[in-house]
Order: C-alpha cells, then sequence, then structure tokens
C-alpha cells in the first residue's frame, strides 16, 4: 500500500505546472503587442503576440519582445482553425503531453491548448475526451488539448496521468531503465494531419 506523504508526492508531481495554468489563460495570443504598438502597424507579424515566457509566466509576448526575456524558457504559439497550438517539440522537454491527441501542423506533431467547441453532433472517433467529450482519432489518447487533460488531472485521482517529465538519462549519460520506460509512454505515439 502506497503511504501518504508518497501520494501526496506523486499528486504535486502530475499537476500542471503553474505557468501552463497562465498560458491556458491567456487570451491575447494573435493580438497587438501593448508594449510595441508601431510594430503591429508595419508589419503584422512582429507585434502580434504568439510567444509565452514559462520562467515569467505573465502576458502573451511578441517577437520584439523576446529580448527582454533572454536565457528563458519560451514557447512559441500557433494557430490552425482559429485555435492556438504548440509544436510537441516545443513542450516535451516542460510537459509530459502524452494522452493528447497530436495533429501534424506544417509536417509537425502539435497538440492543442484548449478543447475545442463541437459543432453538430461531432465528428465520429474510435474514443472521446474525457473531459468534453470530442471525438478522438487515435484510441491511446483521452483527451483533445492540454486545457482538457490539465482538468482532468484535477478531477481525477488517476496517478497514470501526467504532466511531470522524468529524465531521459542519469548523471553518467546512459538511459536509465525507469527513465526509458517513462520516455516511452511520455511521447505521442500518432499524430494526425488536419
Amino acid at each position: 500500500m502506497t503511504g501518504l506523504k508518497k501520494m501526496s508526492l506523486l499528486d504535486a508531481q502530475r499537476a500542471a505546472p503553474a505557468w501552463l495554468r497562465r498560458l491556458l489563460e491567456t487570451d491575447s495570443f494573435f493580438e497587438p503587442c501593448p508594449e510595441h504598438p508601431a510594430a503591429w502597424r508595419s508589419t503584422r507579424s512582429a507585434g502580434c503576440c504568439n510567444f509565452f515566457c514559462t520562467t515569467c509566466a505573465g502576458r502573451a509576448l511578441c517577437s520584439r519582445c523576446l529580448g527582454d526575456h533572454a536565457g528563458h524558457e519560451t514557447i512559441q504559439i500557433r494557430k490552425s482553425s482559429s485555435h492556438c497550438l504548440v509544436k510537441v517539440e516545443d513542450l516535451d522537454h516542460l510537459l509530459n503531453v502524452s494522452q493528447v491527441q497530436t495533429y501534424v501542423i506544417n509536417g509537425e506533431p502539435a497538440v492543442f491548448l484548449d478543447k475545442r467547441t463541437i459543432s453538430g453532433k461531432g465528428k465520429p472517433g474510435v474514443t472521446r475526451c474525457e473531459e468534453c467529450s470530442r471525438g478522438l482519432h487515435d484510441a491511446g489518447c483521452l483527451f483533445c488539448s492540454l486545457g482538457c487533460k490539465a482538468k482532468g488531472i484535477e478531477d481525477r485521482l488517476d496517478f497514470s496521468i501526467s504532466f511531470a517529465v522524468y529524465p531521459r538519462s542519469d548523471s553518467s549519460g546512459e538511459e536509465s531503465e525507469s527513465a526509458s520506460d517513462e520516455e516511452d509512454s511520455s511521447r505521442p505515439t500518432k499524430s494526425r494531419k488536419i
């Protein structure tokens, strides 16, 4: 039987980090930057807020704001069908994105930040998102987005669902047996083109 202390530690490790909660709450992506309004007028891409600093976990940033965040961990937010998403490659060292449906955007696997509305009856899927019931293409996925996974972790006491990223190798540079088992489960297995 697992002790209460160990269960508490496991629960804390699997929870969404504070910066992810702030990222999911940010609604100013792809809007003009309040710090660089002239950039928006000159070129839309330069003044467009499509970055997020996980170190500061503040507001959405434009490319000109990135100089103030040198040495920080920043991720680029992308858009597909009017919905925000992030490349798996940008997140996999920060978050475990397993069990979240991935899609191929410009040849790269990506995950949506938040659930997307379902029009009509929705598309049929092998499985459904455990939070919003959106149809999923891959049977190994439980969630349609990072937001649904974060909510799923809060709602359940299921320790198999986690955002924790485990080290891939020990200090000697050799991959540990437990780390390789975890690595296999933290990488998405399939991606869907949209």
